[in-house]
């Protein structure tokens, strides 16, 4: 076994006090250590191993050969299998189709390989009793982590960065110390170049992923580009994001403190894959703590808030105080929330336990383009990212212009922002006719075009940034009009299914 003991200054003692801060570690635990064979991942280990006698504890290695990088991932599994070896420690391997995954599930490639990564690790603590899964996160990843999650539009929670300790599955009938599955990370308060140094300090060897330098990626290049040009504003710009993520996860921790009794009071049903919870409870409290508990409810069902936004949540809070009989909004991962008079249902779409009837009140979110059904109005919108070049528009063109009536729409891409969202008629919605310099109701406008009333109740609206976008079939609005300074456009079909 490796020993550090002379090494206990610098970064051995930053992660001692990391470990009883977060009381990472109890003694007797059995530990899974992630380990890609990069810098990371071995210091992880490296330190781990440090703890086992302090501990007692059972530590293993798990690796996860994702099948992306072909002999650069084969020599990878082998160095860990070696390192293990040398270590005289368990050494699990699960080799997956990214690839495949990605595909079927509809990801992009670092979720898809995120996803995989977790689960088959998952499955090597559920097989092999382990309690916790160490994972090599460190301060320069939180600080990245933030400014991903600010580039995406993120609420307070992005703030909070990547936190030193969590359950793997979320559970709202669970508290953070029951016997379940947890993440911890030991290294969360070390930086990258503290790792390096320690590395050569003690001549462990480790193995680079190229792919780490791939500018396809967002994260790498907000390491390899945004982070050093705020580094020229801030030299310490990592540390100052860390600061914020940790202020900010005291703050929620107050938070989640107390609002626990309130949301406990408004749940009247709750299992695996539902949550219903009593609408007018959540209406009596502040913004702030309406937030919160849907972010909650959420992941209870859902087990993650990947791909749900601040927006989401926010178009959630608004609804609460509506007075209309019912309405649903469909959220990312097949999660729906249906509103009626009293209750609020959160669940899966293929929950066998409470399937809302089909609602003339709706609301889908579009979070990227592509094909979304609208089975409501049995309608298909197709959303299109294409050059300026492509569509024959020009400044002055209006309502009489046949590429922006009927079917299809245009919108200037840099001014439309995602997520957006494709909803109902409501009384009162107003928007800003193309080529007109105020706002009209769409009361006002249906009966310009003589729409018969039977046919308004049906009609839909698409909506960026809180404002109507196009009255889908009728007119498009003035908002997000191509320019001649248009660069790149929007296009979006409005297809009957009919004729699909």
């Amino acid at each position: 076994m490796m020993n550090f003991s002379h090494k206990k200054q610098g970064l051995l003692k930053q992660v001692e006090q990391t470990v009883r801060e977060f009381k990472l570690i109890q003694p007797g635990m059995s530990i899974l250590c992630a380990v890609s064979g990069g810098p990371d991942s071995v210091c992880l280990f490296a330190v781990c191993l440090h703890f086992v006698k302090t501990y007692n504890l059972k530590l293993a290695i798990g690796h996860v050969h994702h099948g992306l990088r072909e002999k650069d991932a084969d020599e990878d599994a082998s160095f860990v299998e070696n390192l293990a070896l040398k270590s005289k420690v368990p050494f699990y391997i699960v080799h997956a189709d990214v690839i495949a995954y990605q595909k079927k599930n509809k990801l992009c490639l670092e979720e898809a390989a995120r996803e995989v990564r977790y689960d088959a690790l998952k499955k090597m603590c559920e097989q092999n009793g382990h309690q916790a899964i160490a994972l090599g996160h460190h301060a320069d990843d939180t600080a990245e982590q933030i400014l991903m999650n600010l580039l995406r539009g993120t609420g307070t929670q992005g703030l909070t960065g990547i936190v030193p300790k969590r359950n793997f599955s979320f559970d709202l009938r669970k508290d953070l110390h029951a016997e379940t599955l947890q993440i911890i990370r030991p290294l969360i308060q070390v930086s990258r170049e503290d790792i390096t140094h320690f590395l050569k300090d003690v001549n462990l060897s480790y193995v680079l992923d190229k792919s780490n330098q791939d500018s396809r990626f967002l994260r790498n290049r907000i390491r390899h580009q945004l982070l050093p040009l705020l580094q020229s504003y801030n030299p310490n710009i990592r540390a100052s994001l860390n600061r914020l993520a940790d202020i900010q996860r005291t703050d929620i921790h107050w938070l989640e403190k107390f609002s626990a009794p309130i949301f406990k009071r408004a749940i009247l049903k709750m299992d695996d894959k539902q949550i219903v919870l009593n609408k007018e409870v959540l209406k009596d409290q502040h913004l702030a703590i309406i937030r919160n508990l849907f972010r909650n409810a959420i992941l209870h069902v859902k087990g993650d808030l990947r791909r749900i936004t601040h927006d989401h949540i926010q178009a959630l809070s608004r609804w609460i105080f509506l007075t209309e009989k019912s309405r649903y909004m469909h959220l990312p991962d097949n999660i729906y929330v249906k509103f009626d008079y009293e209750k609020i249902h959160i669940f899966f779409k293929n929950s066998s336990k409470v399937i809302p009837e089909i609602e003339p009140q709706f609301s889908y979110c579009i979070e990227k383009t592509g094909r979304l059904i609208i089975s409501e109005r049995n309608m298909i919108l197709q959303l299109d990212l294409i050059s300026r070049d492509l569509v024959n528009i020009n400044e002055d063109d209006s309502k009489n212009d046949p590429l922006i009536s009927q079917n299809n729409a245009y919108f200037d891409a840099d001014i439309v922002k995602f997520p957006m969202f494709i909803r109902n008629v409501e009384p009162g919605d107003r928007f800003q006719p193309l080529g007109m310099n105020g706002h009209q109701k769409l009361k006002k406008l249906f009966n310009n075009q003589k729409v018969p009333i039977s046919e308004r109740s049906r009609a839909a609206v698409l909506i960026s940034q809180n404002k109507i976008v196009w009255v889908i079939g009728y007119r498009i609005s003035q908002f997000a009009a191509i320019t001649s300074k248009t660069r790149q456009v929007l296009a979006c079909k409005y297809i009957k299914i009919t004729d699909a």
